[in-house]
């Protein structure tokens, strides 16, 4: 049984001795409030009847609802400990079918909380179960901003840190309390808002509500859940995170490691120099579409397209825990430059996009921070199914990515590029 299976058993169990001890009341055309006569929650509940109508009104436009039938119960508390005391859950705020219980000053969780109340009487049906991710995640799409940040910029602070979980993972939790407690460090309920809010601004309220209530995404979106998460992670990569968002998220949720410590790391990867193979001009599968002289590890892409719009050397052998690295310089009209171990893990910096990392066809970690200049030493390194990027020593982000075995590679777009010092070591 899940903790929000057991907070709502026990507010189903402790609702009316709970209500039982609020005897003021008030009410409005869809809300009847309860709060205790002489308490701090009843001096706030004629504000508080003048702002639910409207948040109802706005949450119904944005779920795409013209009406609401029936009597919402809102219980008031001066805090969340008295609203812990006094009903016995263990929560900051919750709902139960057309009753919520809020602290009276908090307008954010009883927004939030209200969302679950109209999302509880959706009326569409599907086969496909759907964990909470799906509930909080509407509700924080329905606020937009959660805690003074929008929930966009905390999922791109992931899809930038590297630890942006995949919406497939998500679709197969069966607790997802559960694994929010073995994920800290990572915002969910943010990110869950985040991908609500993507579904809705794409596809409109209609089809979300089918999804949000079991119909499968070919049948409510006709796209795949891989291809919606694409898209989404495109979006993502798209969104400015300012310096000060960052530090604040960076506090929430645990920062990168500090300097220090990624120097010690990047040291202790690229020593000793004797574990590092020099990669040869023999060593090519494909030497056509490199120049330059092997014995001092220069090649020169010509940067004529060969796969796709890249041109790419690739060389011989499969590998799979393994550390590439070389000194990359732009030539005339490059856009960008890449190192790879097969397509699932590929590290670009591209001149105004900033750097990525590519795998399954997706960014799996984007930084706009770092631009392609006129050279750079860059250091890929992949241990199982994490990957790990390093630009002029600084470390950039990591990111799961395939781990099946695999060429290593070079390439470059738009013009010619340099790789110089290319050299691999397998960890």
């Amino acid at each position: 049984m899940t903790a929000r299976a057991i907070v709502l058993l026990t507010a189903l169990a402790l609702a009316v001795r709970a209500q039982d001890g609020l005897d003021g009341a008030l009410k409005t055309a869809h809300f009847d409030i309860r709060f205790r006569i002489g308490s701090r929650a009843e001096a706030s509940a004629d504000r508080v009847a003048a702002l639910v109508d409207g948040e109802l009104k706005r949450i119904l436009g944005e779920l795409g609802l013209t009406g609401f039938d029936g009597t919402i119960r809102l219980c008031l508390y001066d805090d969340v400990a008295e609203l812990q005391r006094v009903t016995g859950v263990p929560a900051a705020g919750f709902s139960v079918p057309m009753c919520s219980h809020v602290p009276h000053d908090n307008d954010q969780t009883r927004v939030h909380e209200l969302v679950h109340v109209v999302a509880e009487r959706f009326r569409e049906r599907g086969p496909e179960p759907r964990n909470l991710f799906f509930a909080e995640g509407l509700a924080n799409a329905v606020l937009r901003f959660v805690d003074g940040v929008h929930v966009d910029c905390v999922a791109a602070f992931h899809l930038r840190r590297g630890d942006l979980p995949s919406i497939r993972e998500l679709h197969a939790v069966s607790d997802f309390y559960g694994w929010l407690a073995e994920h800290p460090r990572v915002g969910s309920y943010d990110v869950a808002g985040s991908w609500m809010r993507f579904l809705l601004d794409g596809y409109g309220a209609a089809k979300v509500r089918r999804y949000y209530k079991g119909v499968s995404a070919e049948a409510a979106f006709d796209r795949s859940v891989e291809a919606l998460e694409q898209d989404w992670r495109a979006h993502l990569a798209e969104v400015v995170l300012r310096e000060g968002t960052l530090a604040l998220l960076a506090e929430r949720l645990g920062g990168a490691a500090s300097a220090s410590e990624v120097a010690a790391e990047l040291a202790a990867l690229l020593a000793p120099a004797s574990e590092w193979r020099p990669v040869e001009r023999a060593a090519l599968a494909d030497a056509a579409k490199v120049s330059g002289d092997g014995r001092d590890l220069r090649f020169e892409l010509s940067g004529q397209p060969n796969e796709g719009d890249w041109c790419e050397a690739r060389f011989t052998g499969d590998h799979s825990d393994t550390a590439l690295r070389c000194t990359v310089e732009a030539l005339d009209g490059c856009y960008g430059v890449k190192l790879q171990l097969g397509g699932d893990c590929q590290a670009m910096v591209l001149r105004g996009q900033g750097a990525f990392l590519y795998s399954r066809g997706q960014p799996a970690a984007h930084d706009r921070g770092v631009q392609l200049g006129q050279q750079a030493t860059i250091v890929l390194r992949r241990r199982g199914e994490r990957a790990s990027v390093w630009i002029d020593g600084r470390f950039v982000f990591e990111a799961e990515v395939g781990d099946v075995p695999a060429r290593l590679g070079i390439g470059c777009v738009g013009g010619a590029a340099r790789f110089r010092d290319v050299a691999a070591r397998d960890l």
